[in-house]
């Protein structure tokens, strides 16, 4: 990949308006200085440009001082090799927008609902897919739509097979502890592969512009990278058995040792993950890379936790608070009580907490993801974030549960409009060197 971008980066281009694609490109002075790099807000407006800096990882790399340019080339929209990147390193940014409405949602909701209940919850691929499909075909990355080819048939053995191994470990609990906790490692086991039909089934499903994207990795991959969290957990819950068993306080003590080290090691798994998933991605005649350091990971999970432990603190406080209230009206509260104040706690909690992490992980995720043709770029407001999901939870309390349509949206909305797409290449020529989904299938069942 060094070697192209070098390649890449010493030739210059110049790419002509759409109607003068079968004229010559004129000639092109060579390029003596350093590209300046730039976006444009608007990649269809003529106005001034901010320069920004186009960020040196993934696959970019600067040109050699002592190598003179190449000769300038023709470009055509269909090429062969390396893709041809706007003339002097300029950086357009292409918006993500989504065009979801909360009434329309809501109606779909209420359909999948109705189905659900009808059919005893066998209708879940049929609402899995429609939903997803809502709202990737209401999503626009530079003016294409996404959109969602998944066939619900085909997702329904997958299902079934997921009730089939909640059922055997919930059953073999029921006969025995040591049977439900060999189920439940024997389902630890093929959760990988699930996994991988589950991620390598969407992406294959998921076109933009008429386009399908691809996942290029195997199974193998995914056990690589899931076998030492879902070891590790089972090795937790086997020691919790034991320590049940026993019921010693050196028995406690060792099992929270270990419980601890698993937890710190979760910024590792879900990194090993991330890299596995991302590295995989592929868009027509680019695949996308992942850049994100363990050290992010690690610094993202303890931000994590130190939020998580002023929000408890203040959840704590406030419900300690009622609870002195009532204990001086009343002079006792009984144990329900006690146990449903402390399920509220855990829920406001984990409403506080979740969001915080869902919105510190995508922009990780995706700020970390790209190639040396596009780069993608994700600002999402944590705090803003936070304060929406907090608000549209209590307002979901208030109308038990009737105001959630309108709560996915807007957060789904606000996830969305947070990214935005650098690219280096113009979307007709990434498009011309793209095939259309029904080509390319038919390609691929010639092949």
């Amino acid at each position: 990949m060094n070697s192209s971008a070098v390649r890449s980066s010493v030739r210059a281009f110049r790419l002509v308006d759409l109607e003068s694609l079968q004229a010559s490109a004129g000639s092109m002075p060579p390029v003596d200085e350093a590209p300046v790099l730039r976006v444009v807000s608007d990649p269809m407006a003529s106005g001034a440009v901010e320069p920004v800096i186009w960020p040196a990882p993934i696959g970019s790399g600067p040109a050699p001082q002592d190598e003179a340019p190449a000769p300038q080339v023709q470009v055509r929209l269909k090429v062969h090799g390396p893709l041809p990147r706007l003339p002097q390193g300029q950086v357009v940014t292409l918006p993500v927008t989504l065009s979801a409405r909360p009434l329309e949602f809501a109606g779909l909701c209420l359909r999948n609902l109705m189905w659900l209940l009808l059919t005893l919850g066998l209708y879940a691929p049929w609402a899995q897919v429609r939903t997803r499909r809502y709202f990737l075909r209401r999503t626009l990355v530079a003016g294409e739509a996404l959109d969602d080819h998944a066939n619900p048939w085909l997702l329904l053995p997958r299902h079934l097979m997921v009730w089939g191994l909640v059922a055997g470990v919930v059953g073999a609990w029921v006969g025995s502890r040591l049977a439900g906790m060999v189920a439940l490692s024997l389902a630890l086991a093929v959760l990988p592969l699930l996994a991988y039909m589950n991620l390598s089934y969407r992406v294959a499903h998921m076109s933009w512009a008429g386009r399908r994207l691809h996942f290029d990795g195997r199974y193998q991959g995914v056990y690589r990278a899931m076998w030492a969290p879902l070891a590790s957990a089972c090795l937790v819950a086997w020691l919790l058995m034991a320590t049940l068993a026993w019921n010693r306080p050196g028995g406690w003590m060792a099992w929270g040792a270990v419980a601890a080290l698993w937890a710190m090691a979760v910024p590792a798994f879900v990194w090993g993950y991330f890299q596995y998933r991302q590295h995989h991605l592929v868009l027509g005649p680019v695949r996308l890379m992942w850049k994100a350091q363990r050290v992010a990971m690690a610094m993202l999970f303890v931000r994590a936790l130190a939020w998580f432990v002023l929000a408890s603190m203040m959840v704590v406080g406030v419900a300690a608070v009622v609870l002195a209230g009532v204990m001086l009206l009343r002079g006792r509260v009984s144990t329900q009580v006690l146990f449903g104040v402390w399920v509220a706690v855990a829920a406001c909690v984990l409403a506080a907490v979740v969001p915080y992490l869902q919105a510190r992980l995508q922009n990780l995720v995706w700020s970390k993801t790209g190639n040396r043709y596009l780069r993608f770029r994700c600002q999402l407001d944590v705090q803003a974030y936070v304060w929406l999901r907090l608000r549209h939870a209590v307002l979901v309390v208030l109308t038990l549960g009737v105001y959630w349509p309108w709560a996915e949206v807007a957060a789904r909305r606000m996830r969305t409009e947070a990214l935005q797409v650098w690219a280096r290449v113009e979307t007709d020529v990434l498009k011309a060197n793209w095939a259309p989904r029904k080509r390319a299938d038919r390609t691929k069942m010639a092949g």
